[in-house]
């Protein structure tokens, strides 16, 4: 992990948001310092399909850059690590212990396995054993609900296993994405460690004191970071103290369209109906809370081809 210097920020792995062209985009920006790739589940990279593996896909402009994967038999997870970093050679593998949604729960793996740290330790052990030169990290939620809180005692865990980096996303399985990411339990889990910590959960709402002053390594987001490249520069002035000042609409159309133009190159499927589909809701994002939004919304919902996005979207320049 030598690539991770004090205060580094993340973009956070988002199924269905951060693909090839968004993680693209981010880097381009200068504002996220690294990206995890979407999850993927063990057992999809072990039927080696050349889906899969397009979609774990990078440049090496999105480098450091770590591929994520779920699920819960320890040799499986290893097979299928020993497998990405052969063909695909990320700078770290991160194995999901956190997401709440019903297909990684019912499979017994994501934030199910908060309930099972043994378990949990027993995958990136051997995962571990079964690479030669990749890291393994981990993120996880804070517990499977406040009555079931499973850190910092899982982090140690971790860590005993030969995890390199833990990202600690401040909610519970039964919270969601709702309620306030608990902090103080972040930073004690942090201070409890010898390897780095990341924070995640809201991380751009923190004062700029609790930034500087944090125990964590760096940051993570992810849902505020939609549409809005710049939160990581916004951030990262509030710990160096500068101002930063929101880019003006002409910036951000001009950033929707070359996402947009990414998204149609050819490596995320090209124009597609799916992908148009993708691209609309996305390049609102960018706009949104700007002057003529609201018109272009309702223009950009009813695209269909790529050059009409591009007439819409040079409106703004």
């Amino acid at each position: 992990m030598d690539f991770l210097k004090r205060n580094f920020l993340f973009l956070a792995p988002m199924a269905g948001y951060t693909n090839g062209a968004c993680r693209r985009i981010f880097r381009e920006s200068g504002g996220a310092d690294g990206c995890v790739s979407e999850f993927v589940y063990c057992r999809a990279v072990l039927s080696e399909a050349a889906r899969v593996f397009e979609k774990m896909a990078f440049d090496d402009a999105e480098r450091p850059f770590g591929i994520q994967i779920f699920g819960s038999d320890p040799s499986e997870m290893a097979d299928a690590a020993s497998l990405i970093e052969e063909r695909l050679s990320p700078d770290f593998i991160d194995v999901n212990f956190g997401c709440p949604a019903p297909n990684a729960v019912g499979a017994g793996a994501g934030s199910a396995l908060l309930r099972d740290v043994p378990r949990m330790s027993k995958i990136v052990s051997a995962m571990v054993g079964a690479l030669k030169k990749t890291p393994v990290t981990a993120k996880m939620r804070s517990g499977w609900s406040l009555g079931e809180i499973a850190v910092p005692r899982a982090a140690l865990a971790l860590q005993d296993a030969g995890a390199k980096m833990i990202t600690l996303h401040g909610r519970t399985k039964s919270q969601g994405y709702s309620g306030d990411a608990d902090w103080d339990l972040i930073e004690r889990t942090a201070r409890s460690l010898s390897i780095p910590l990341i924070g995640n959960g809201s991380a751009e709402k923190l004062a700029a004191g609790s930034l500087r002053g944090s125990a964590c390594a760096g940051f993570m987001i992810g849902r505020a970071a939609l549409g809005n490249p710049w939160v990581f520069l916004k951030v990262r002035g509030e710990i160096e103290g500068r101002e930063f000042t929101p880019p003006p609409p002409s910036k951000r159309a001009r950033l929707a369209l070359r996402y947009a133009r990414l998204m149609c190159d050819g490596r995320d499927s090209g124009v597609s109906p799916e992908n148009i589909t993708h691209i609309r809701s996305q390049t609102i994002r960018f706009l949104k809370g700007g002057a003529g939004f609201k018109k272009a919304r309702v223009e950009i919902l009813k695209i269909k081809t790529l050059d009409e996005l591009e007439n819409i979207l040079c409106g703004f320049f």
